[in-house]
C-alpha cells in the first residue's frame, strides 16, 4: 500500500508574507505539473492519489475527519516571531492546549481532535517560515522570497526522499 500525503498550506496570500504557504504550494504544484489551488478550500491530487495539495486561510476543527484519511501531513505557514528561526521544519504532535484566539487553531490542536474522533493519527510535520511584512499586498517581501526558496528545497527533500 502506498503512503498518502496531504500538504496543507494556509495563510492569506493577499497579505504579503502571510501567503508564504501558498507560494511554497505553488512551487510544488509547478514541480509536479499540477494546477495550483487558487482559493481557500481548493485542493488538487496527483493522478496516483499519493499527494494532495490543499490551500486554506486557516485550520478548522472540522478538518479532523479528513486528515485522518492520510498517512502523512505537512502543514505550511508563516510565523512572525523574531525569537524563532527563520525556517522551521519539525514534527508535530497532538496538542490539547487551546489558543487564546478563537479564530486560530494550530496543527497540534487539529491532530488532537483527529486522534480523539478518528482514533487514528497521521505522521505530521510543520514547515514554517518567518514573515517580515504583512501589508495588503499580493507579493512576498524580498526576505521572504529567499526563505520560500529555502523552504521549498526542504519540502522537496522531505517528500522525495529515498524510501
Amino acid at each position: 500500500m502506498r503512503q498518502k500525503t496531504l500538504i496543507i498550506a494556509y495563510g492569506n496570500r493577499d497579505r504579503e508574507d502571510d501567503g508564504a504557504g501558498w507560494h511554497i504550494l505553488d512551487k510544488l504544484a509547478q514541480r509536479l505539473g499540477l494546477e495550483t489551488p487558487q482559493f481557500p478550500g481548493d485542493k488538487i491530487t496527483t493522478p496516483d492519489g499519493e499527494l494532495t495539495l490543499l490551500y486554506l486561510f486557516q485550520l478548522l476543527p472540522e478538518m479532523a475527519e479528513d486528515i485522518a484519511d492520510f498517512d502523512e501531513l505537512v502543514f505550511i505557514d508563516a510565523h512572525n516571531s523574531p525569537s524563532l528561526p527563520n525556517l522551521i521544519f519539525e514534527e508535530v504532535s497532538p496538542d490539547r492546549t487551546h489558543s487564546a484566539f478563537t479564530h486560530h487553531m494550530n496543527p497540534g490542536e487539529l491532530l488532537a481532535i483527529a486522534q480523539v474522533l478518528e482514533k487514528r493519527l497521521p505522521e505530521a510535520w510543520m514547515l514554517s517560515v518567518r514573515g517580515f511584512s504583512f501589508r495588503f499586498e499580493p507579493s512576498l517581501s524580498s526576505k521572504m522570497t529567499e526563505l520560500v526558496d529555502q523552504a521549498f528545497s526542504h519540502l522537496q527533500s522531505h517528500l522525495f526522499r529515498a524510501v
